[in-house]
């Protein structure tokens, strides 16, 4: 499983403005279901908040990696979004999170969601990987920069 195979392009959006970590699950959440991977956004919201309320998905360093099986996903994928500015996420650290990958689950799947967070979170620990994030220029070179560090 490579992270580019679960994130299109369609589902990375750039100079988001959102006031809370919600706004940001709302639109990742809209991108997704617009991309055929999520049938019912409200269910999956509801689904992300859930998990979220068992603990923060704040990884630090400015990231979050909101996630949850859902019966509202057909397929599994991954949304993205870079901030203009950060939101409170309850991060570890303290930080607050500019950097969002929303993954989507089904219901009956595997561990997928768990196997890409896992990937994300050892990634997201090199610190150029993130410099080159929050540079890139357009969701391509988002994708670019994500396949040279999966490799």
């Amino acid at each position: 499983m490579k992270i580019t195979e679960l994130l299109s392009p369609d589902c990375i959006v750039l100079g988001l403005e959102a006031g809370n970590k919600e706004d940001v699950w709302k639109v990742l959440a809209d991108k997704l279901e617009a991309a055929g991977a999520v049938k019912d956004v409200r269910q999956y919201l509801a689904d992300i908040a859930a998990r979220e309320s068992q603990g923060t998905t704040g990884v630090g360093f400015g990231v979050a990696i909101p996630h949850a099986k859902s019966a509202a996903v057909t397929v599994p994928a991954l949304a993205m979004a870079r901030l203009a500015n950060g939101v409170d996420v309850a991060s570890l650290d303290g930080s607050r999170a500019d950097l969002f990958f929303l993954i989507a689950s089904p219901a009956g799947g595997d561990d997928l969601h768990l196997r890409a967070l896992a990937k994300l979170a050892r990634m997201l620990m090199h610190g150029s990987f993130l410099t080159a994030l929050r540079s890139a220029e357009d969701a391509g070179a988002i994708l670019e920069v994500i396949a040279e560090q999966e490799g």
